[in-house]
């Protein structure tokens, strides 16, 4: 085994979950490829095909070894795709009183190419004890901030009919973030209007988020985007794949 070889297992021992959660994107990215019927960046695959040597290296290695009950472990206990959306329904009732209180965590990101132009959203809703949902859409033509607030909107209305009674919003949007945490109070109380008297641009979105809101606790956290926070990543990879899918969608 070659010493790079050496390296990369033991950054595996380190961090799985951070590879494993590599490995789903670029198999996502390889799958999009696949449907579109192009190529797959070299890098990419290179990269794709290293991250399958290293996991299995660490599986085997930790089926080897005795006595920690990992032995005879299947593959697919790790390598769990993240679930699809599950199909519409009817919501999911309210905990009852007494029980354990619902909170959940939405991760959000939207993309636009041309801004306006065609544009994407995705949100992933994340309860305790239950898979992820991803949620994503598009629109021919939009902009940047609308796909932020709609990937808040899909967000928060799955975690609402789940039966959250506490919500955290994470995005690199500031002006969702912003918009919700500082700016929402002062447009309600001058009838929709900025502070130089203009209509706020968006103010149906923004209703249905106060009204999403309105009642609940809902935190808002902002991160910095492009920074490696896994889900961030995912959600921009998911929000720029739909923006695509609409472009090529649009009427010529």
């Amino acid at each position: 085994m070659m010493e790079g070889e050496n390296v990369a297992v033991h950054e595996l021992r380190e961090q799985p979950a951070d590879l494993v959660r590599r490995f789903r994107v670029l198999c996502e990215a390889s799958g999009i490829a696949r449907a579109n019927r192009v190529p797959l960046a070299l890098p990419i695959q290179a990269e794709l095909a290293s991250l399958e040597r290293r996991i299995l290296a660490m599986l085997e290695e930790r089926s080897a070894e005795p006595g920690d009950g990992t032995a005879n472990r299947p593959h697919e206990a790790i390598l769990v795709p993240l679930p699809r959306p599950e199909p519409a329904g009817e919501p999911a009732p309210a905990p009852a009183a007494g029980s354990t209180r619902l909170t959940a965590t939405v991760y959000t990101d939207g993309a636009a190419e041309g801004n306006p132009g065609p544009g994407g959203y995705c949100a992933i809703v994340r309860l305790p004890g239950q898979p992820d949902r991803e949620l994503s859409g598009s629109s021919i033509h939009t902009t940047n901030n609308k796909m932020e607030l709609m990937a808040a909107i899909a967000g928060l209305r799955a975690a609402v009919e789940a039966g959250a009674a506490e919500i955290t919003v994470v995005s690199d949007s500031e002006y969702l973030v912003k918009g919700m945490t500082e700016w929402l109070p002062e447009w309600e109380r001058r009838g929709w209007k900025t502070a130089s008297g203009q209509p706020v641009k968006n103010q149906d979105l923004w209703q249905q988020l106060a009204a999403l809101t309105r009642g609940r606790q809902v935190h808002w956290q902002w991160i910095k985007s492009h920074a490696g926070h896994p889900e961030n990543e995912r959600c921009d990879f998911v929000a720029t794949a739909a923006a695509r899918r609409a472009a090529r969608a649009r009427p010529v």
